[in-house]
């Protein structure tokens, strides 16, 4: 924690307690501090019908850490918190002049502020972690500065992970006094973030106080003062989606490649199943980071799971087109679309046609002049015949290049409308 802010408060505090002898500030101590006329235990109001009023302000200096999955939020900061003790005033010019002195620990009265919502079997009180030093004026004008660690629980909503917001509130309670006796107000309605440290991993987009009494349900008019702020965090994704969701989106998109490696080289199921595991390992690390929470799942794990789903499929179509391209024709009906697609890829192909003999068929060529073709020469007729969508003509290779072709829209398709939507529905969320 950044002590230069606290340590400029307590020079400001200390500005006027200096030049006095050791007589005179043993004599001012032993008038406050009089058994007779002081007790801790008591409010210090001449009047007991009288409420005290204690402004309560909070400073921040930054968010050490949340923790998903248990929504534990753990902050850094001070409270300043004051009140008029009208037992601690004295006058100044039998005392040396002196107008503020730094109040002995634990010899005063203070108002006893816990933490409602902090973590089980640990000290909730402001005043906890032991340093709380505190001051008065001579009109009797207290003030304390608690400082410390803050821990208290969120509601996590992981939905739309990572540009998940969360609501964190801090509960602090008046153990020692009801409302009858004491009143908590907030001067600023805001937290205070002027020293304020930035986190690496949350940023703090908006902030609010608030005052209200706990009452008891058979008692009328009478509470327990409490003051809450209430925190709206929401995560700085870029880390997230530059090591973790960008590469994944870019290995699926591999998955189109294996449409491209043909099936007679060997390789195509080999790099079906090594793209297969590359994904899971990357997956299964991007899962490590993911909230563990089953009330709202977030929808990244939808998406991963759809990765699963289509690189499974990935590694099953390679076998099958493998397989279907192993084998010389066709021996299954074909439907009509195939059919269609393979003439039109023969169509477009160079060896469409080839030139065969005609059967029973002889051809005689005359003697010409001047030529060396001599008489009684003969050849046979031959014609060029291209092959039709006829399916006993078709081989497996072929039916296997115009399903990789539908298999290569149908996954580009896929792969698009999963990203487009997840990032429709983040994106919404990450600008509400």
């Amino acid at each position: 924690m950044d002590k230069i802010p606290l340590l400029m408060v307590i020079l400001k505090a200390l500005e006027s307690s200096l030049g006095q002898t050791y007589t005179e500030m043993d004599s001012l101590l032993g008038h406050l501090f009089n058994k007779t006329r002081y007790n801790k235990y008591l409010r210090p109001v001449e009047n007991q019908s009288h409420v005290i009023q204690v402004n309560f302000t909070q400073y921040v200096k930054t968010i050490e850490h949340l923790d998903i999955s248990s929504g534990e939020l753990l902050i850094t900061g001070y409270f300043e918190i004051k009140w008029t003790d009208e037992m601690l005033t004295w006058d100044p010019a039998l005392f040396g002049g002196r107008e503020k002195i730094q109040l002995p620990k634990d010899k005063y009265w203070k108002p006893e502020i816990s933490l409602t919502d902090g973590p089980a079997n640990e000290d909730t009180s402001i005043y906890g972690s032991g340093f709380y030093p505190a001051w008065t004026t001579y009109q009797g004008v207290v003030m304390i500065i608690a400082a410390g660690s803050y821990k208290t629980k969120c509601i996590v909503d992981t939905t739309f992970y990572p540009y998940d917001t969360h609501s964190c509130y801090f509960q602090f309670i008046v153990s020692n006094h009801d409302s009858t006796e004491l009143m908590i107000s907030s001067p600023s309605p805001d937290i205070h973030f002027s020293d304020f440290k930035e986190n690496g991993e949350w940023e703090v987009k908006s902030t609010d106080t608030n005052v209200m009494l706990v009452k008891e349900k058979n008692i009328d008019n009478v509470g327990i003062p409490m003051y809450q702020s209430s925190f709206l965090l929401k995560r700085r994704s870029k880390y997230e989606m530059i090591n973790s969701l960008t590469p994944i989106t870019f290995m699926l998109f591999l998955n189109i490649a294996t449409c491209f490696v043909r099936p007679e080289s060997g390789e195509r199921t080999t790099f079906a199943i090594t793209l297969y595991l590359a994904l899971v390992f990357a997956a299964t690390s991007l899962t490590e980071t993911i909230p563990r929470n089953s009330l709202k799942v977030p929808m990244i794990s939808y998406q991963l799971l759809t990765v699963n789903l289509i690189n499974t499929v990935g590694v099953l179509w390679s076998i099958f087109i493998v397989n279907c391209a192993s084998k010389s024709a066709a021996d299954r009906y074909l439907p009509n679309f195939l059919l269609r697609m393979i003439t039109k890829r023969r169509q477009k192909s160079k060896n469409n046609c080839k030139i065969v003999p005609v059967e029973n068929s002889v051809v005689s060529i005359l003697p010409v002049e001047g030529t060396d073709i001599s008489d009684g020469d003969i050849t046979t007729q031959s014609e060029e015949v291209c092959n039709g969508p006829q399916s006993a003509n078709i081989t497996g290779h072929e039916v296997a290049e115009v399903l990789d072709t539908i298999y290569f829209w149908m996954i580009i398709i896929c792969i698009i409308l999963t990203n487009v939507i997840y990032s429709a529905f983040s994106y919404q969320s990450w600008f509400s």
